[in-house]
């Protein structure tokens, strides 16, 4: 995950340094989800006829190359978008795939409480990637710096490679050559309410995650600085989310699992809104609410996706897989050019215009709430 936030950690540098609106600044940070979504299901469909190891040690040199590209030759937007697509393609061999590589090894993990621990990798990587960006700008040049990230995906690499083992990969069948898992996915009606549901969520999480360090710096210009830099801030916030995820796979173990999510949907649309609304307001108000804001957005990130795996076809859970990151990127891919939009719309940089992208940013979880309002 070091290098999920090799833009967006430097995203207000860039903005000076190579004149770009908030609408371009949208469009290189959606390129990250955007090259996902277009590799995910190939990648993790995959991993119902290969070994999902096999397919995570491919994508994340993908993550390495993306890095290293960044740093080294980005020039400008397009070359940007380039390296952030295939960083993006490197994560979507390895998130979801990730969660097969466990259930072709130990059957039955999949369990939310157990999920919970591996979905908290991505927010534990995903704030680690904005603190260390910003501390290896404290010492170099942002070239310098982003190339650096590039060791993470490295290391990952190594450990998976030197620590499981293969396993036999499911056999081809006729259903594969015909699409007939793709079609055993979409005709499971619970299955796509999850993956609708996931969209939504990805929607806020991920426009929340691309704008978060340009909403700091806002707020350092209105306020002066606080303790510690945007970037700095920006990882604790995503920290938040740790605990939460825990809690929110609790509560969906021992409750009703679509009502445990809608509750969370709507808390979390609701504080995000205050968020927008009080970025005037002294800093110790914006990071209380952002704090709760970013906690709530976590918390029913394990549910979702073992409620996936909970109605999912058995003999298609990696595609299953497959559709639901693809659909979730694709929302989060729109969000954050949606919301550069809104900014650009009203002027770029007033407390208007980051009310509303907020409103933006969680209008989707009313949406998702909805749908899963009339699962089974």
């Amino acid at each position: 995950m070091a290098p999920f936030s090799m833009f967006l950690a430097l995203q207000p540098l860039l903005q000076r340094e190579w004149a770009l609106s908030n609408t371009t600044s949208g469009w290189i940070a959606s390129a990250y989800y955007a090259g996902y979504m277009l590799a995910v299901p190939v990648l993790a469909s995959l991993t119902d006829r290969w070994d999902a190891r096999t397919v995570w040690l491919s994508a994340i040199t993908l993550a390495a190359a993306g890095a290293l590209g960044f740093g080294m030759l980005a020039t400008g937007p397009l070359t940007a978008v380039l390296f952030q697509a295939i960083a993006g393609a490197g994560l979507a061999g390895t998130y979801m795939p990730g969660l097969k590589v466990i259930d072709d090894r130990i059957p039955g993990m999949l369990h939310p409480r157990l999920v919970a621990f591996y979905t908290t990798s991505f927010s534990l990587g995903s704030s680690g990637s904005y603190f260390l960006v910003g501390q290896l700008l404290q010492q170099f040049d942002w070239r310098t710096a982003i190339a650096a990230v590039a060791i993470g995906p490295a290391v990952a690499w190594l450990l998976i490679y030197l620590t499981l083992d293969r396993v036999a990969p499911a056999s081809h069948t006729r259903a594969d050559a015909t699409g007939g898992r793709w079609r055993d996915v979409l005709q499971s009606a619970d299955s796509m309410r999850y993956v609708a549901a996931y969209a939504c969520h990805m929607w806020e999480l991920f426009g929340m995650r691309a704008w978060l360090v340009p909403f700091l710096v806002f707020c350092t210009a209105l306020h002066g600085p606080t303790f510690a830099a945007p970037t700095t801030l920006a990882a604790m916030l995503a920290l938040s989310g740790i605990p939460s995820s825990f809690v929110g796979a609790e509560l969906s173990a021992r409750f009703e699992r679509r009502y445990v999510v809608i509750a969370i949907m709507l808390m979390s649309a609701t504080t995000g809104i205050i968020v927008g609304v009080v970025a005037s307001q002294a800093w110790a108000l914006i990071l209380s609410v952002s704090v709760l804001h970013h906690a709530l957005v976590m918390a029913d990130s394990a549910a979702l996706t073992s409620g996936l795996v909970a109605v999912s076809p058995p003999q298609s859970r990696g595609t299953a897989m497959a559709l639901y990151s693809m659909t979730g990127f694709a929302a989060a891919s729109v969000a954050s050019l949606a919301i550069g939009g809104v900014l650009d719309l009203l002027g770029g940089q007033s407390e208007t215009s980051w009310a509303l992208a907020f409103v933006v940013m969680v209008s989707s979880n009313f949406l998702g709430a909805a749908l899963l309002s009339r699962g089974r």
